[in-house]
């Protein structure tokens, strides 16, 4: 997954543009979870708290890039 990917799928999420991305955090609980659930089934384990920690996209990007690391398979 890429920052641009995931920045894609986020705004879809959202119900906002790519652009529109950043103005749109906090998220609402409920697409957090969307979020939380899109990230699963592309294999990235990341959790509803790690997100709702830290509810920025730049905090987001940190946390998931850092999980794809761990796990280079999960970048494809």
């Amino acid at each position: 997954m890429t920052l641009e990917a995931l920045t894609g799928e986020i705004a879809r999420i959202a119900g906002v543009s790519h652009e529109d991305i950043l103005e749109a955090f906090p998220l609402p609980s409920v697409d957090v979870m969307r979020v939380v659930n899109m990230l699963r089934v592309r294999g990235v384990p990341v959790t509803y708290q790690d997100l709702a920690e830290k509810p920025s996209f730049d905090a987001w990007w940190a946390r998931i890039s850092h999980l794809l690391r761990a796990n280079p398979h999960l970048a494809a």
